[in-house]
């Protein structure tokens, strides 16, 4: 004779909770094995585990009761194909989603440990590896600098038009015109670094030498000054600009609450010494 569990045994089997058991029978999504006619006590036998377990399963991939309830009535192979497929399919997109979450997250950490080691206001080379990074539409040519925010709207309607996860640290870019051999006088398009391996459409921030300087300060603060220390460092050291500039905040609101603690870090690509 097969052997039943108690509700309470079942449920912490399961781990679907008595009173969730109850409904689910009453619900007709999931009928103990037997009733005790006497006293009403629910009785499941251990196979029934197997359909708690992919109702739970369901559950938590957003499917409703009804559904479920609708599906376990009229089962059959080729209707649990079907009804598994689209589940599959909406578990990879759930993936996806979490994946640039998280892909957002590990960009934050990266960008406030690498602000914090820093710490202090300076100004170096470094050979630096290419980076994936987005860039957003181009900015009016006549806008000024001062109004820049007014121009970010477009910049998320990009990201959001590209799967684009919101919350990447947005960052600027200042053009190199090759003409002149010098930088643009105001930065031309907005940007953020990209998560490695999620995003297949992307620029390239060209691997090679920079020179790179961070100022504490905030969003309104003046980025002339910065600029100036950095062209200071590059006329001393000998050190030609060959690449755009790019400037972004390792430490922004996101993590501190004072502004002028805020942390700008820019980086211009120089030629490389000979």
């Amino acid at each position: 004779m097969e052997k039943l569990l108690k509700i309470s045994e079942f449920a912490a089997l399961s781990g679907i909770s008595r009173q969730l058991l109850i409904y689910y029978d009453n619900q007709g999504i999931l009928h103990p094995k037997q009733v005790d006619r006497e006293n009403g006590y629910r009785y499941y036998s251990y196979h029934q585990l197997n359909a708690a377990s992919v109702i739970v399963s369901l559950r938590q991939t957003g499917m409703s009761l009804e559904r479920i309830r609708t599906y376990l009535m009229e089962r059959s192979p080729e209707k649990l194909i079907v009804t598994f497929r689209e589940q599959e399919n909406n578990l990879n997109e759930q993936i996806k989603k979490l994946e640039r979450i998280r892909g957002m997250v590990q960009s934050r950490l990266g960008h406030t440990e690498q602000g914090i080691c820093i710490g202090e206001e300076q100004i170096w080379t470094a050979d630096c590896p290419e980076k994936n990074i987005f860039l957003g539409p181009a900015l009016p040519e006549d806008y000024e600098p001062s109004d820049g925010w007014d121009c970010l709207p477009a910049f998320y309607e990009a990201c959001i038009a590209h799967n684009i996860q919101i919350g990447l640290t947005v960052g600027s870019l200042v053009e190199y015109d090759k003409g002149t051999g010098k930088l643009l006088n105001k930065p031309t398009r907005y940007f953020c670094r990209l998560p490695e391996n999620q995003y297949p459409n992307f620029t390239v921030r060209p691997a090679g030498k920079y020179v790179i300087g961070t100022k504490y300060m905030g969003y309104d603060g003046n980025t002339d000054i910065l600029y100036q220390r950095i062209f200071g460092y590059m006329e001393e050291h000998s050190l030609k600009v060959c690449g755009n500039a790019y400037e972004e905040f390792l430490i922004d609101e996101i993590a501190e609450r004072d502004v002028n603690r805020y942390m700008l870090q820019i980086s211009i690509q120089i030629e490389a010494a000979n």
